[in-house]
């Protein structure tokens, strides 16, 4: 099943218009990539997690390939594990370089 199938037309549109057509991971243009940006479940369906809109998120390919199934990764400052990004709990601006805490 591609996520196509997985995720219905007008689930889509909403994530899509909520996201206002940029990824909500690094905030790239969805207009200006040759390939149409998938709509990606936060916290992965393969772990029993639903297809809620506030569960998915509009995600470039590159974002979409690099998180795959994670929530979390190793944070090789501190050598802890943490969550990744998740827009509907996180602030993009706070994750941002530059960003203080």
């Amino acid at each position: 099943m591609t996520e196509k199938d997985s995720v219905a037309a007008s689930t889509r549109r909403l994530v899509v218009e909520r996201a206002q057509g940029c990824c909500e991971y690094c905030l790239s243009q969805a207009r200006y990539c040759p390939d149409p940006f998938p709509v990606e479940h936060i916290y992965p369906a393969s772990r029993g997690d639903s297809s809620d809109p506030d569960n998915l998120a509009l995600s470039c390919q590159g974002f979409n390939n690099a998180k795959f199934v994670s929530t979390t990764a190793v944070d090789p400052v501190t050598d802890t594990a943490v969550p990744l990004f998740h827009p509907r709990a996180h602030r993009w601006e706070d994750h941002s370089p530059g960003a203080t805490s």
